[in-house]
């Protein structure tokens, strides 16, 4: 499992792991002289559930991607972090402030009840922003005077090129989306460190409706990384035989939609193509609607 003499004699590395399915930490165990194997024991079956549970819950649902499952628990849980206890949390704030939001948790901020919340992280975003615009203040001052000519330039160019730059480093940042990511990295990580290891969840994993496209995706790029070669070759090759079925599935469920509007068709019964439009979209693109409460 580990070489004990790289580490300190009075502590064994255990790992990293989840708390309460966001957090991302180190665990420590303090040797002692008699029980330290067992309790290592313990702790290290401790930090698989840590690692499984969630996952494997995403799993036990039917839904057409367990990763958006997770993903949408994991959104509302950051917004309502947002807006709840990262009010204190200085390092959160501080980056919130520099980050800002997407346009998207923006909205879903707003609609939130906190209004107080929301304008306390907005006054300090803004203050923030305000910082990054007076930085090029000095050059915009030097524009009103400039007087360009034949083989003289007004500096034009270059303060639209810093103003553009600076402009895109505000919108194009959003703090709840880089915790998202970050975390269903990990999340990928653990999905495929069980695919390898527990027959059980690979059987899950089998049976399972597949994954959108975005979080196949992210499956793909994650294996090469966290599975060795032939582990990997064997996972993609199977995940991509899944998808396969799985679209072919989806589409005769769409395109049966399609035909129920054909008033020869009228008898017809529905099966499981009623709800295919919003089924299809959320296979192609991901889910488009954070339901998580509603469930």
């Amino acid at each position: 499992m580990c070489s004990f003499s790289k580490f300190p004699q009075k502590y064994v590395i255990l790992g990293q792991f989840f708390i309460k399915h966001t957090i991302y930490c180190t665990v420590y165990l303090e040797r002692k002289q008699c029980e330290w194997y067992n309790d290592i024991h313990e702790v290290i079956i401790l930090k698989e559930q840590i690692y499984t549970i969630p996952v494997n819950e995403a799993y036990d649902t039917d839904c057409e991607c367990p990763l958006c499952f997770l993903e949408k628990k994991l959104e509302r849980e950051t917004l309502d972090y947002t807006l709840g206890a990262a009010m204190m949390e200085p390092d959160f704030r501080e980056n919130s402030n520099k980050e800002g939001f997407c346009n998207k948790h923006f909205s879903m901020l707003f609609d939130m009840q906190s209004k107080l919340a929301l304008s306390l992280v907005l006054d300090t975003h803004l203050e923030e922003i305000r910082k990054k615009l007076d930085a090029l203040s000095k050059s915009s001052k030097a524009l009103k005077s400039a007087k360009g000519g034949l083989f003289k330039k007004t500096g034009a160019a270059e303060f639209t090129a810093s103003l553009s730059s600076q402009l895109d480093n505000i919108s194009d940042g959003c703090v709840v989306c880089s915790k998202i990511n970050h975390t269903m990295e990990r999340y990928a990580d653990v999905l495929l460190y069980m695919w390898a290891n527990d027959e059980k969840f690979k059987e899950k994993f089998d049976k399972s409706k597949g994954l959108c496209l975005k979080h196949m995706k992210l499956l793909t790029d994650t294996a090469p990384k966290s599975l060795k070669d032939a582990q990997a070759a064997q996972f993609l090759s199977s995940m991509f035989d899944k998808q396969k079925a799985e679209l072919t599935r989806i589409q005769e469920d769409i395109h049966k939609f399609t035909l129920k509007f054909d008033y020869r068709n009228k008898d017809m019964e529905w099966g499981t193509a009623q709800d295919a439009p919003i089924r299809t979209l959320e296979k192609i693109s991901g889910f488009i609607k954070n339901d998580f409460d509603q469930k």
